[in-house]
């Protein structure tokens, strides 16, 4: 009990210091992703003449209709084809950015399933997330199709055309929810035993009967504490600033135990810089030069698959992109794949415990 109540000791002393600045660290925290959301997340909204292709396997008068109501604008440009695969080959080819499979069941539901998919590609994500919305959209006109979602390839997904979240600003907010747990963890923790040893605080613990174990774990929760705090302000202004969750609010069973492993990772990893690094100003230098790359070669603000060779590598070995993956797929697809599960929450839970296992190592070793 020991460890515990010294750890409470030191988590309730770093959440005081938090709430004595809680309106200046929560502002902060939130300039960031109110910039990137308003200024990136209608990315696309302007994009006219988007090439679709539909292969119509209803062919009655009500799909003819649906069809003509997506040509009347102009933020399409359909193609008629003669059937899925000839759409999947333009697909793949980047000939087209979205494919519209209309079944012979449209406009009814057959036996439970929808009766129209759009097949994506995740790399032409900036048309597709413009067009997805637009045909789910007109064809909630003429058809009582419900939500389902599958995972057809590794480049291509076919979502069914209602109920499915996908637009850019979605993509993105994905990607500044686990901006802000990141930078919001590293610029808690680690900053903190800076200032801490630079007062003389570390050594006035380290003469205490206290645990020295708890100074760490104490630290470790506090850190993980604010992430959190900062990713749900990041979600909750995504949602205000216009974007969705297409789970719904079950959502949140898998968002946050997501945010929760990053800010556990991040907090660990400041904790390792804190305790070798003496100045904030060289800890701020490499804690950004460390954040800033795993943060966009998650994926952040475009699909990976548009990234060059040379840095797929990286995006894969990158645990940030398996959280944001994760992520995005309960806010675009509404759905949590059984494989992307053990894979993604595998990838980040690996990664939070060697921060942590990592931080208390090198805290022992090298803080005075």
């Amino acid at each position: 009990m020991g460890l515990l109540n010294d750890s409470i000791t030191i988590f309730t002393r770093e959440m005081l210091i938090f709430k004595s600045n809680l309106k200046t660290n929560l502002i902060r925290s939130m300039i960031f992703p109110l910039i990137i959301i308003i200024f990136f997340g209608n990315l696309g909204s302007g994009v006219n003449n988007i090439p679709v292709a539909i292969a119509n396997y209803a062919n009655n008068q009500v799909s003819n209709q649906f069809i003509n109501s997506l040509e009347s604008g102009s933020t399409l440009s359909v193609k008629a084809i003669t059937n899925e695969q000839e759409g999947l080959s333009m697909l793949r080819s980047g000939t087209i950015s979205s494919l519209i499979v209309i079944m012979p069941s449209f406009p009814k539901l057959q036996g439970g399933q929808p009766s129209v998919y759009v097949y994506y590609a995740t790399s032409q994500f900036s048309e597709s997330g413009v067009a997805i919305p637009l045909i789910e959209q007109t064809v909630s006109k003429y058809s009582s199709s419900q939500v389902s979602s599958v995972s057809v390839q590794s480049d291509v997904n076919a979502v069914s055309t209602q109920g499915t979240n996908s637009s850019y600003r979605d993509f993105l907010i994905a990607g500044v929810i686990l901006m802000s747990v990141a930078f919001g963890a590293v610029f808690g923790g680690g900053m903190s035993i800076i200032v801490d040893r630079q007062l003389g605080n570390i050594k006035s613990f380290l003469i205490t009967p206290i645990n020295k174990n708890a100074i760490v774990l104490g630290k470790l929760f506090s850190g993980t504490l604010q992430s959190m705090i900062y990713g749900i302000l990041a979600l909750i202004l995504g949602i205000i600033l216009g974007g969705s969750i297409a789970m719904g609010i079950a959502g949140l069973i898998w968002i946050i135990p997501l945010i929760l492993f990053v800010g556990a990772a991040f907090s660990g990893i400041a904790i390792m810089l804190g305790s070798r690094i003496k100045t904030i100003e060289v800890y701020t230098i490499v804690a950004q030069s460390i954040t800033m790359p795993a943060w966009f070669l998650s994926g952040a603000f475009f699909p990976a698959s548009s990234f060059p060779a040379i840095l797929q590598p990286f995006n894969i070995g990158d645990p940030l992109t398996y959280a944001t993956d994760g992520i995005r797929d309960v806010m675009l697809n509404g759905f949590f794949p059984f494989s992307h599960i053990l894979l993604d929450f595998g990838v980040v839970i690996a990664f939070a415990i060697d921060g942590i296992i990592v931080s208390f190592v090198l805290f022992k070793n090298t803080i005075e």
